[in-house]
């Protein structure tokens, strides 16, 4: 009876509060504040949490070689991107040309690696707008890009440091080429399913989350998501790192700024990258993968002193 009384005395209103997650271990401390009215959001605040890794601490008394497996931990949606930013930090700083062969299969292992991050997003969006079983065939077909990663450099989801300063840690395996191209191929098996019209996705995307340009640039948004706004914007065109100046393909742009709009430029790019993977195999250079001297890093291998700032294009 007491129970019921003191909620007589709560305000009368139809709109109520829900922290939301968080929802993975992999997602840190991030949860979401919701201000809900039945089912229909009102009002949305993102919380990051706290969660402090030390990367930077650990990095600074170990070897350029042993920082490359500690980089691919920062993030394990797209691993050899965050390599490759550090590789590139590194050889910035010590004045190191790697070798021409290098950059192709950096290219080759990011891209791919961009795909497969992808596929993550479209599950995991899936499963987030009531469509469970494209959360598994994502994972399904990312499956594919894994094998190959294990089969590259020894690791599947954390690729064991594998793009490292100085050019990449192994060459690529005998008829690794001919393996890619299949995963591409099932790669764009993928694309045809994310494809596929369906109104109930449709309703619960389009014209929703909408993202204006401005909003988006003030915020810092980056990306896909920043393209989905209406900035036509990719670093791998507008400051071309590695060889991506040599390939060509599109930078897809909408100007909806909504859900839907940033899921038509996921599908979009991951054909963008299908398109870059090839091409960088097709034109596959011989030579070396690695400048020689970085192939056995003597243990009191020092870096040079002072400051970088090298970009690329992360999700």
């Amino acid at each position: 009876m007491k129970i019921n009384q003191e909620i007589s005395r709560l305000p009368k209103t139809d709109q109520y509060d829900m922290y939301f997650g968080p929802c993975h271990p992999g997602s840190a401390n991030f949860g979401i504040k919701l201000k809900l009215k039945g089912e229909k959001i009102i009002s949305a605040l993102s919380d990051p949490g706290y969660l402090h890794r030390g990367f930077e601490k650990l990095m600074e008394y170990r070897l350029p070689l042993q920082n490359a497996m500690l980089s691919d931990r920062i993030c394990v949606l797209e691993s050899l991107a965050w390599e490759l930013i550090h590789a590139e930090a590194i050889e910035e700083l010590m004045d190191l040309e790697i070798p021409e062969r290098a950059k192709f299969i950096r290219v080759i292992m990011a891209e791919l690696s961009r795909i497969q991050s992808h596929m993550i997003w479209w599950g995991v969006f899936s499963a987030g707008t009531g469509f469970d079983t494209g959360f598994k065939i994502a994972f399904g077909y990312r499956d594919y890009i894994l094998d190959l990663f294990a089969e590259i450099t020894g690791g599947r989801v954390y690729p064991a440091g594998y793009i490292c300063p100085g050019g990449v840690r192994r060459n690529f395996p005998e008829g690794i080429e001919e393996k890619i191209e299949k995963v591409l191929d099932k790669s764009e098996e993928l694309a045809k399913y994310m494809e596929v019209e369906n109104p109930t996705f449709k309703a619960r995307t389009k014209g929703i989350g909408i993202l204006k340009l401005d909003d988006a640039i003030s915020l810092g948004a980056t990306g896909p998501v920043l393209r989905a706004s209406g900035l036509k914007t990719d670093l791998r065109k507008d400051d071309p790192y590695e060889v991506y100046q040599k390939f060509n393909f599109e930078v897809p742009v909408r100007e909806e700024g909504d859900i839907y709009a940033r899921f038509l430029i996921g599908l979009a790019e991951v054909k963008e990258s299908i398109k870059i993977v090839r091409q960088a195999i097709e034109t596959l250079p011989e030579g070396e993968f690695i400048l020689p001297k970085y192939k056995k890093p003597k243990i009191n291998m020092k870096i040079n002193e002072g400051e970088v700032y090298v970009h690329n294009e992360i999700l």
